[in-house]
């Protein structure tokens, strides 16, 4: 359970990133899904229940929501400047650093239980 293991700051920008791809405009109903592995409405469950997430297995929702939400912001969709502000305070090699976080220590957590 690596989500619990980051800072308030650090789970804040985890909210940011699943807001932003759940609400924002940058990938279409048709192709959520395959992009996301998860649906929008499952998100949105994943969003409503921040702060208590709870990213135990891999291809649990919480888990995918929040891997997925994350390396579409990093690495997928483009957020113009102008709109970054929007969804978030801080720079997007911040929001990278986090992700690499969230990443590594759900990596070892994995690795501690199978």
């Amino acid at each position: 359970m690596a989500f619990e293991k980051l800072s308030t700051d650090e789970k804040e920008i985890v909210l940011n990133c699943m807001t932003a791809i759940y609400a924002g405009p940058y990938i279409e109903d048709w192709e959520f899904q395959t992009r996301l592995g998860v649906s929008r409405q499952e998100l949105a469950k994943v969003i409503s229940m921040y702060p208590d997430l709870v990213d135990e297995g891999d291809d649990s929702t919480v888990s995918l929501g929040i891997n997925n939400s994350m390396n579409e912001i990093c690495h997928g969709v483009y957020i113009p400047p102008q709109e970054w502000q929007r969804w978030f305070a801080v720079s997007k090699d911040h929001v990278k650093r986090v992700y690499a976080k969230w990443y590594r220590l759900n990596r070892h957590s994995a690795s501690i239980t199978t």
